[in-house]
């Protein structure tokens, strides 16, 4: 006779990737979640889960199905899973009793990934049926190629320009006819040109996280964010005392000071009790220095018409809905067009990276990510980052698989 354990699990998908987990000790990836504790509701306690053993943090769970199986890991045990796909914040980590965070395709077993019974057997394949997880073997289109770079912690680091051997490559791509050249960032069009100089004006731009795209000099695209939203946000970060710049593209303003950084002649200072301008914005900067709670916060007073990107160093992007790099790259790009080769470092880059043909993580971020089969990983510096770009640009495939 067997015992039943119930747990609840987590679907996240990103980019048509899957977030398992591996314990500690143990060989197989499982789903993230677990035992809901006493008094626990299931979102309770994937939240919960979610947290403790990613970091991170759970926005919106939907019912999934309920499936059964006999455990990997305990013998004469089945396991009860509630399903749940799940939405979350945040870049997965190995937390806890976790030693291992994997992001997965359809062809995760080539690698030798061992799924948990439920997941590899049951919902897995449901996940297949429904086309909800990439397949490695798509074919790759035949036009010319499109190399879209983020650029800080990709391209450039420590908010310098990027190195001379980065330089070079670019330059070179920039000049080469068959090669459609994107930079796509979180800077607006002037942080771009002050650090990458002339090559802005040989590239298009996606900036301001996609919502804006320049194209010769020239605007092509511009996505605003809603006045009415903007002016209950910063009400919010105004009664908080949260420091705060709102950007125009051309121009910003700022509360509170601090973002040394931003030290352009186009920066005003709001006085206190000056409020910004309400129109023509197109990106919300808040210094959020890791703080969940003003996170939290700031997505119930956004609701579904804004998208939130925390990055790394405490800065939370607030832009309107569509102006994600992703979404903003297949605006742009024509019916017919060749394969998409990303580069990233972040979570502000992550469904990107996932969505493309090929993708390069610079530097360890994004742990996992790898696992997906036409991912790859350079080291963060100068020359090898230099090496990767000529290879995609040579359409030379990046080596796949974990490393």
């Amino acid at each position: 006779m067997s015992n039943t354990i119930v747990k609840v699990a987590a679907v996240v998908l990103r980019g048509g990737l899957l977030l398992v987990v591996r314990k500690r000790g143990t060989p197989i990836f499982i789903s993230p979640g677990g035992k809901p504790e006493p008094g626990e509701t299931d979102a309770e306690a994937l939240a919960r889960e979610l947290r403790e053993e990613t970091g991170l943090t759970l926005r919106a769970a939907e019912p999934w199905g309920e499936y059964t199986a006999g455990s990997a890991l305990e013998t004469a045990t089945d396991v009860r899973i509630r399903v749940y796909l799940a939405e979350a914040d945040g870049t997965a980590r190995p937390a806890e009793e976790i030693d291992e965070v994997a992001w997965i395709d359809a062809d995760y077993a080539a690698d030798g990934v061992r799924l948990g019974s439920v997941f590899g057997e049951q919902v897995v394949p449901r996940l297949l049926a429904e086309g909800l997880l990439r397949s490695r073997h798509r074919p790759e289109p035949a036009g010319d190629l499109v190399l879209v770079a983020d650029l800080d912690g990709t391209l450039a680091f420590e908010n310098r320009p990027p190195g001379p051997a980065v330089s070079a490559a670019l330059n070179e791509i920039a000049a080469r006819d068959d090669i459609r050249l994107v930079l796509a960032t979180s800077r607006a069009p002037r942080g771009v040109r002050a650090l990458v100089g002339p090559l802005a004006d040989r590239a298009e731009l996606l900036c301001c996280n996609g919502g804006v795209h320049v194209a010769g000099g020239t605007v092509q695209r511009r996505i605003q964010l809603p006045a009415d939203r903007l002016r209950a946000l910063v009400a919010h970060l105004d009664r908080a005392g949260i420091g705060y710049w709102v950007d125009f593209g051309d121009r910003f303003q700022v509360r509170g000071g601090g973002f040394p950084w931003m030290s352009y002649p186009d920066r005003i200072d709001l006085t206190a009790g000056e409020e910004p301008e309400w129109h023509g914005a197109i990106k919300l900067a808040v210094d959020s220095a890791g703080n969940e709670t003003l996170l939290n916060g700031l997505r119930d007073l956004a609701g579904p018409g804004l998208e939130l990107f925390p990055h790394a160093g405490g800065v939370l992007d607030v832009t309107s809905t569509g102006a994600t790099k992703e979404l903003a790259l297949s605006v742009i790009l024509p019916a017919v067009h060749g394969p998409v080769v990303a580069f990233g470092n972040d979570a502000n880059d992550q469904i990107l990276l996932a969505e493309a043909d090929r993708g390069v993580v610079v530097g360890d971020g994004l742990p996992g990510l790898e696992y997906a089969g036409h991912i790859s990983r350079v080291a963060a510096e100068d020359t090898s980052v230099a090496a990767m770009l000529l290879a995609a640009v040579a359409r030379a495939r990046v080596p796949v698989g974990p490393s």
